[in-house]
């Protein structure tokens, strides 16, 4: 569905009514959608298939053009070479090959090449490289894959059998255009004893069921599918291949086929060993390693020849290296530098070359190229790297010594700088010696592998691990895990990695990373990334422990108070809140460094504008930063006349922002860069900041003119895209330092505003299981609640047993929870509730789009958010006149948007503005005849930017619907009325992306679960936290075993003797310790049931008798909420039996938190004598 010609042609009745019957019985309007995106490459049947040229219409030349018919033979499938065809490439096509045609402009705007001349030569070239019987073909998808949110996903590999001749349209004149579809035949069958090819058993392996699974291998039907799937990282996180999979249909290079089908060779011998699926699979391994003997027979050993020319000024590099073996002066086998150096020399004659008049300017360039130079350009032209990385290495000179010595550090370098990556397995090509590959002409010392543990092969695997992680959120790894790593490296080879040998090796592995030491384990850490803690470690402990020279003195009690609407002083929790945010206040005016916590509706918007509020603060000016638009706007409202930024917006400013990688970096002046404007800095939404961002965000401050820095956000959200989680590690070092000072630089705001007046939110209670925190005593009330459908709050739950009742269950929950209306459509309701019933009003105020939001966790599949905004487009109806298609999607005329890509756009009054990515609007005018949209967009009120129709898949769009966002993009805003999709399987889920789902609603929230509440339940506990597995060292080290464990670091994971046993608090730790040495038997947090009602306990025992006894700690009594909560739960407990002192046992934090371990140990006494 994600692909332009299906969901341009995707009819469901239809497809239902047609299903199961061969295509070459069906006519052409009964052809399934996926007909024109390869869906038929494995009919077995021949089938005819109709083209129509897209500029066959009005007065172009194509108008003379006729839908033609094509039969297509057994195991046919089709090839655009979409980049070959971009006019974006022709620059590079012209260099590579300059003999080809001029292209004709034309007469419309287009991102194709237009000349009939021009395509059919770039068609013909392109399939002359192609031979039937020695290519081969990578099947794979491209996005929308079933499988999971892979962006790249190869589902087979087979012979290409048959090259057809570039096919044309019939036509009613003396000329014809060509189809752009290539037409090939493949060697893929069903059948594995005559398949010259297979393909990945995805399907077989999706049907299978979980608990057979289970039983059968020990492990979870995702982990099988994860063996046996191929995806870019297990690829290495090669950019060539990502590249070489991106355009349709593209040449994968040799060096990438012998990479891919090692890999693939891997995922076969998982699917035999988990034996779940029937077929000669050996056979197939068998055909693999048929195939990388005739890679390797294509390979030469100087696969970069011409790029390395190219990044010395040759401009006919290509043209050169195709003249020498076309000429029969250099074989595959052969070294075409010897070949280059004699045509230089005089000694080769190539009498009609294209670039004959240049060659003397060549003769005297490689004249004047130094010996040391030459050598460089050999090395490097060894392994199949592009001509800018050549050129980088090329004009490095002070490195020549050290990449003959080890050209690993071109991996290593071009991964740390995030460069061109190039990957460890594309240099052990070049320095490992394989006649198979390279001929006699295999590499020679000091750059010569002689074994895969070679320490220089071995460091680049640890590099490209340690980068590798950071996109994890890991800023470190173990030395354990790393070993881990490396052995599953080696295991292609059937090579083991001696004992101890990061260690034996340590003073070489050292020039690149940091070894670090813990109580119990050692760790490997990038240099840059032990620089960037080191320096925020110092920045935050060093600000945080002192105070500013002119504190402000205000009336915060009357100001705060006057905030809050109804404030009622009889009410203790009034009286709470107002004290939490008067206490923020101050220590807002006071430290030079300040953290503000707390969940939605805490009150941290009225912190901040009471703040901005105060005549010091106006007169020394404060800069608002904020990651995202959408953030960025919130903050900007808080205070008229202050303008807030995006950080990017802000690093840009300073110049410490690259738009060409997207990231931020310290420039070499940085000191004549930093910002000195406003003495106070605010930054919002801090928990989507990663370590690089504070430490880049820090650096670009003048630190010594700044007053205060004020960091707000909730550390109990989805950690941020990136390595760290500075933010929460921050948090919990602050809220129980031992040092008073520290432990004053933090405020957590506890009482919800919006509620404190009326009865507790069921949202923030439910929200409150997923947080890093213990939740109130009664909270467990909530699950019996939803289980029983007894909610009449502003929480309701729906559930979905699977993909097919999902549409009709959302559709329940939107006609039963969205404003009732007498005589009202489903169409109408929905417009409503984001403001689209009166478009004037909207133009005046588009924030009003923002009331209704549906969130769900993932793009695909059938529950992400593209299958559900086609819901809502079906349902309120689209006129397709006043549409246009941006592949994938097509929009309409007030349909709900979101915006992609920061960019400065101009509206249509040509005022520039700027668009953040997550800005939401609606379109308010759509043509389809003009091919152009209008979007208003939120914060930006009657101002129009525009957006023209697109069909290409091969485009990155800046404009998506928006009726559903995913949890990820909804991050940073709030809506009226949330409704959020929890699938229950997926990886994607954690106890922080559910929580910021929850979070994500002002007033209503609605829940669609899959199956029951009970799965949800599971993701409360530690063990699903995303925040807690990443290892980092900002302020201790934490650090995984492996990456199945989960690191100990204060605050965030609370582990206990008993294996396995992850609790909540560290109070907690010490009750379920001392139980574990006494020997007595207990459970956590098991949901007990009685007379019909449900609790979740701290402790379960069961006593002599067989009668549960249970243990509650009470952790915050001089919470009036949490008091209020447990006074609540004792009189249920007392309902049903329980009874203090007999078998309901209850424990008591003191003052700061502090517990007193005799009270335990008397409790433990008591149980013991029970038990």
């Amino acid at each position: 569905m994600m692909l332009h010609n299906i969901s341009e042609r995707k009819d469901e009745n239809k497809e239902e009514t047609y299903a199961g019957k061969d295509w070459n019985s069906l006519k052409q309007d009964q052809l399934p959608a996926c007909v024109g995106e390869n869906g038929g490459f494995m009919n077995e049947k021949p089938y005819k298939r109709i083209f129509k040229h897209v500029y066959a219409f009005g007065e172009t030349p194509h108008a003379k053009l006729l839908p033609t018919t094509i039969e297509l033979k057994p195991y046919s499938f089709f090839g655009i070479p979409f980049r070959y065809l971009s006019r974006d490439y022709q620059e590079e096509l012209n260099h590579k090959y300059p003999n080809l045609s001029d292209d004709e402009t034309a007469p419309f705007p287009t991102s194709w090449v237009y000349g009939k001349e021009r395509q059919f030569e770039i068609l013909n070239h392109f399939r002359l490289n192609i031979e039937a019987g020695t290519s081969l073909g990578v099947f794979y998808c491209k996005s929308g894959n079933p499988i999971d949110e892979d962006a790249k996903l190869i589902v087979g590999i087979g012979e290409i059998t048959k090259v057809l001749p570039v096919q044309t349209y019939d036509t009613t004149t003396d000329y014809t255009y060509p189809f752009w579809d290539l037409i090939f035949e493949h060697g893929i069958r069903t059948d594995l004893k005559k398949s010259k090819g297979f393909l990945l058993p995805y399907h077989e392996y999706m049907s299978l069921d979980e608990d057979y699974v289970k039983a059968q291998t020990g492990k979870s039907k995702q982990e099988v599918i994860d063996e046996i799937k191929i995806t870019i990282p297990k690829l290495g996180n090669s950019q060539i291949i990502f590249n070489e999979l991106s355009y349709g249909c593209d040449y994968v290079s040799n060096h990438s086929m012998l990479i891919i089908l090692n890999v693939a060779r891997k995922c076969l011998e998982s699917v035999i060993k988990h034996g779940l699926v029937g077929g000669n699979w050996k056979q197939q391994i068998l055909w693999i390693d048929s195939q990388i003997a005739k890679v390797k027979d294509m390979i030469g050993p100087f696969p970069a020849f011409a790029e390395a020319l190219s990044a010395i000024g040759v401009n006919y590099a290509f043209i050169i290296e195709q003249d020498l073996r076309n000429n029969g002066y250099c074989g595959v086998k052969d070294n075409p530098w010897e070949a280059f150096d004699k045509l230089m020399k005089g000694e080769l004659s190539l009498p009609d070359s294209v670039y004959k008049s240049e060659l003397t300017h060549y003769r005297i360039l490689w004249k004047n190229t130094l010996s040391n130079q030459r050598q460089v350009l050999e090395l490097l032209s060894r392994f199949e790297i592009n001509s800018e990385v050549i050129k980088w290495w090329f004009d490095c000179p002070d490195c020549y010594d050290e990449l003959l010595n080890n050209p690993y550090i071109i991996s290593e370098e071009s991964l740390i700088e995030n460069y061109l990556p190039v990957t460890t397995e594309m240099i052990d090509l070049g320095v490992m010696a394989d006649p198979k590959i390279q001929g006699k002409w295999t590499p020679k010392a000091p750059s010569l592998v002689e074994s895969v543990i070679d320490n220089r092969r071995i460091r680049s695997f640890i590099i490209s691990k340690l980068v590798a992680s950071l996109c994890d959120g890991d800023t470190l790894i173990s030395a354990n895990e790393i070993e881990l790593y490396i052995k599953d490296c080696l295991a292609a080879d059937n090579h083991q990695l001696p004992y101890n040998y990061l260690m034996s090796n340590k003073e070489f592995i050292e020039e690149k990373t940091v070894y670090l030491n813990t109580d119990d384990r050692c760790a490997l850490q990038l240099k840059e990334y032990k620089e960037i803690d080191d320096y925020l470690r110092k920045i935050f402990k060093g600000r945080a422990s002192k105070d500013v020279k002119s504190p402000v003195k205000e009336d915060w009690n009357t100001i705060v108070k006057a905030s809050i609407d109804d404030y009622n002083e009889a009410n203790e929790r009034c009286r709470n809140a107002v004290a939490d945010q008067v206490k923020a206040l101050e220590m807002f005016c006071s430290k030079r460094l300040s953290v503000l916590a707390g969940p939605a509706g805490t009150g941290k918007t009225t912190v901040v504008r009471a703040f901005l509020k105060s005549p010091q603060i106006k007169a020394e000016g404060t800069l608002l930063l904020a990651p995202t638009g959408k953030a960025r706007v919130r903050l900007g409202n808080m205070s008229a006349g202050i303008q807030a930024l995006t950080i990017a917006q802000f690093l840009t400013r300073q110049g410490f922002f690259d738009w060409a990688t997207m990231t931020p970096y310290v420039p070499e002046d940085a000191e004549k860069r930093k910002y000195c404007g406003a003495k106070n800095v605010i930054i919002d939404e801090c928990s989507m900041l990663t370590c690089k961002d504070f430490y880049v965000l820090m650096k670009a401050l003048d630190l010594k003119n700044i007053n205060r820095i004020i960091l707000i956000g909730d550390p109990f959200q989805l950690p941020p895209i990136g390595p760290g989680r500075p933010f929460a590690d921050l948090f919990n070092y602050l809220k129980d330092n031992k040092d008073e000072y520290l432990r004053s630089a933090i405020t957590k705001l506890r009482y919800v505003v919006r509620t404190i007046n009326t009865e507790d939110s069921d949202i923030l209670t439910l929200a409150s299981w997923f947080s890093g925190e213990k939740p109130a005593k009664n909270s467990d009330l909530i699950f019996e609640q939803v289980a029983k459908g007894n909610l009449n709050n502003d929480l309701a739950v729906y559930t979905w047993n699977d993909e097919n009742d999902l549409k009709d269950c959302l559709k329940e929950a939107i006609e039963k929870e969205l404003p009732e209306e007498e005589g009202k459509s489903l169409s109408d309701k929905i417009r409503k509730s984001i403001g689209l019933d009166d478009v004037n009003k909207a133009l005046n105020d588009p924030s009003k789009v923002e009331r209704f939001q549906v969130l769900s966790p993932v793009r695909n599949p059938v529950w992400g958010t593209f299958q559900i905004n086609s819901y809502f487009q079906e349902w309120v109806g689209i006129n397709k006149n006043f549409s246009i298609e941006i592949a994938p999607i097509t929009i309409s005329a007030l349909d709900k948007v979101i915006q992609l890509k920061n960019e400065r756009k101009k509206s249509t009054s040509k005022e520039e503005c700027q668009l953040s990515n997550g800005q939401i609007g609606f379109v308010n005018y759509a043509n389809k005849r003009e091919k152009k949209s209008t979007v208003v967009f939120t914060g930006l009120p009657n101002k129009r930017f525009s957006y023209y129709s697109s069909k290409s898949d091969e485009a990155d769009n800046t404009i998506d619907l928006a009726y559903a966002i995913t949890i990820h993009k909804s991050q940073g805003s709030d809506f009226d009325t949330v409704l959020v999709v929890l699938p229950k399987s997926g990886r994607i889920l954690s106890r922080e992306l559910i929580y910021t789902a929850l979070t994500r609603a002002r007033k209503k929230l609605i829940l669609l679960i899959q199956d029951n509440i009970s799965w949800l339940i599971e993701y409360t506990k530690p063990q699903m936290s995303v925040l807690a597995k990443r290892n980092t060292n900002l302020f201790s080290t934490s650090v995984r075993e492996d990456i199945s464990n989960i690191p100990y670091v204060e605050g965030l994971i609370h582990t206990t003797l008993k294996p396995g046993l992850i609790v909540r608090s560290k109070s907690e730790v010490i009750i379920a310790n001392m139980l574990y040495e006494r020997g007595i038997d207990f459970e956590y947090e098991r949901m007990i049931e009685d007379n019909g009602r449900r609790c979740i306990p701290d402790f379960t025992f069961e006593d002599a008798s067989g009668d549960t006894i249970l243990w509650e700690h009470l952790g915050m009594l001089d919470n009036p909420a949490y008091k209020e909560s447990w006074e609540k739960k004792r009189d249920f407990y007392k309902s049903i039996g329980y009874i203090e002192g007999v078998n309901l046992f209850t424990t008591v934090d003191h003052e700061n938190g502090s517990i007193d371990s005799t009270e335990i140990a008397a409790i433990v006494d008591k149980l013991e004598d029970l038990i």
